[in-house]
């Protein structure tokens, strides 16, 4: 076999896989490992080892080693699709001097870091005091430089994740400029660090020193070290490309490489976003992350608890529906999503906000359900659930198409939540407009392993890659009476809800935080 496959290592918040394409977008094989060693020191703190994402990295590289030698033989390049915002201090080695604080992780500081008085004043002329003192205080790395100042004076460098696993294996600490997705003082326009006096580093200190090199996306960034190679069962020598985050690649891994297509990830954060070679903010201070292809940005709306809300409902409802599946041997997600069928389109007048995390444009908000009645049974609360995070993908939709002046028309599917016909069409009868899925549910593999052939020349860009590599498998059309009944929930009781429903949320704050 000739060496012309390619491997992406897809680091997710759950677990991590070892995934093998070919040039035509076809998964050949695939290994994973489910992460064991989070941990939780106090409530809504998120943290894990750096030895669990290396140790289990190489568990599925030698697996996959041990089951397809050939595959691994074949291999022309490798990349690394990891998990956003998941950082820790490291020394001159690159080891760490503590432990991985998670985008999970929901601590902050009692006080923001000083910022000098004259970004003060300005923050508060534009109204983005509060918006900048969330970002400041909510910086993990300002939480371990305040309470661990000796480990933060001893490290050498504050990475990510992505930077941590490309050292591991080339033994250069570096990273591409599309992995930079989090808070960290980078200048999101032009690609680079902040400089010393830019706006962004007043809000997030972090010493330029302590933050690594960086290159451009889909290029060689290194090659696999002999002791990586001992390590991971991987070939000495081979190529790593900078492909980008686990959300940029599976952009890309649904054929979305401009702003006529929307990528709408149903993962653990559910996600719409667009591949824009303009760059604009949908708000002011929150930039578009960068893309997978060095002159693109992804305009993104996060739901923060996105499809981690199917399991806050498993545990808190379903756990008699659990222990019957596991009796039955039936999926427990086949099961909960059949049950979609037996409610009504509308959820029978529930209305969810699914804001039960922290949400970067609502800081302030709380999730919601309204519409109770004595009719309503636990599954009207499953299916409004999946209908409150379409709405909310929607409205960020809409954010992002008046932003641009570009009407989506397509909107390719993701993420765990995707893999449900029933789930998919509900989101095409929501979004009004054609949803699909591609021919893996890899996705964020199949975008990984795009970048990595077009930075090992195999294609000259990623609009070529995709048209080779990404197919459409299957096609949801939306029924138009029943996004007329979603367009009237919408528009008359979602929207309007956040808006009448925030100085509640305020104070529910004020309430919860003298506790």
């Amino acid at each position: 076999m000739e060496k012309e496959l390619v491997l992406t290592i897809d680091c997710g918040t759950q677990g991590i896989r070892a995934i093998v394409f070919d040039k035509t977008g076809r998964a050949l094989a695939k290994t994973e490992k489910r992460f064991e060693g989070y941990y939780s020191k106090k409530p809504h703190y998120v943290e894990a080892p750096p030895a669990m994402f290396w140790e289990d990295l190489a568990s599925v590289t030698l697996e996959m080693k041990r089951c397809y030698p050939e595959y691994i033989a074949a291999l022309s390049g490798m990349n690394i699709a990891a998990q956003r915002d998941i950082a820790t201090i490291v020394d001159e080695k690159g080891e760490g001097l503590r432990d991985f604080i998670s985008w999970m992780d929901r601590r902050t500081l009692e006080k923001p870091l000083t910022i000098p008085q004259p970004y003060r004043f300005a923050f508060w002329i534009a109204g983005k005091k509060a918006f900048t003192e969330s970002f400041n205080t909510g910086t993990h790395a300002h939480w371990i430089k305040v309470h661990e100042p000796e480990l933060w004076s001893a490290a050498d460098k504050y990475i990510f994740l992505s930077t941590y696993l490309i050292n591991k294996l080339t033994g250069q600490m570096v990273d591409a400029t599309s992995n930079i997705a989090g808070h960290f003082p980078f200048d999101f326009k032009h690609k680079k660090w902040c400089g010393p006096y830019e706006i962004k580093r007043q809000i997030i200190q972090i010493e330029r020193e302590k933050l690594c090199d960086l290159v451009d996306s889909c290029q060689v960034i290194g090659v696999i070290t002999p002791e990586a190679a001992q390590k991971t069962g991987l070939p000495e020598g081979l190529p790593l490309v900078g492909s980008g985050t686990d959300k940029g690649c599976e952009t890309i891994g649904v054929g979305c490489v401009n702003e006529g297509c929307a990528s709408v990830s149903l993962g653990t954060q559910a996600t719409v976003e667009t591949t824009s070679r303009r760059y604009y903010e949908l708000v002011p201070f929150y930039p578009p992350f960068p893309g997978v292809d060095p002159k693109a940005f992804n305009p993104e709306i996060t739901v923060y608890h996105g499809f981690w809300m199917i399991n806050w409902f498993i545990e808190t409802f379903a756990g008699k529906e659990q222990e019957d599946c596991e009796k039955r041997g039936e999926n427990l997600l086949d099961y909960l999503n059949g049950q979609l069928l037996t409610v009504p389109p509308g959820s029978g007048g529930l209305v969810l906000q699914p804001y039960w995390g922290q949400e970067s444009f609502k800081p302030e908000a709380k999730g919601s359900i309204i519409g109770f009645s004595e009719r309503h049974s636990k599954y009207h609360i499953y299916r409004s659930i999946i209908e409150g995070l379409a709405f909310a993908l929607l409205e960020g939709l809409e954010t992002i198409e008046k932003k641009s002046g570009v009407q989506v028309e397509t909107i390719g599917l993701s993420g765990g939540g995707s893999r449900s016909d029933n789930i998919a069409q509900i989101m095409a009868n929501v979004f009004g407009r054609e949803v699909y899925r591609v021919q893996t549910y890899e996705t964020t593999g199949l975008g990984g392993a795009m970048a990595t052939y077009v930075g090992l020349g195999v294609y000259p860009d990623l609009e070529t890659a995709g048209a080779e590599m990404v197919q459409k498998s299957r096609r949801f059309l939306p029924d138009f009476e029943e996004n007329k009944l979603y367009a009237d929930l919408y528009r008359k009781v979602y929207k309007r809800a956040y808006k009448r429903y925030k100085p509640l949320y305020k104070r529910l704050g004020k309430i919860e935080s003298a506790q």
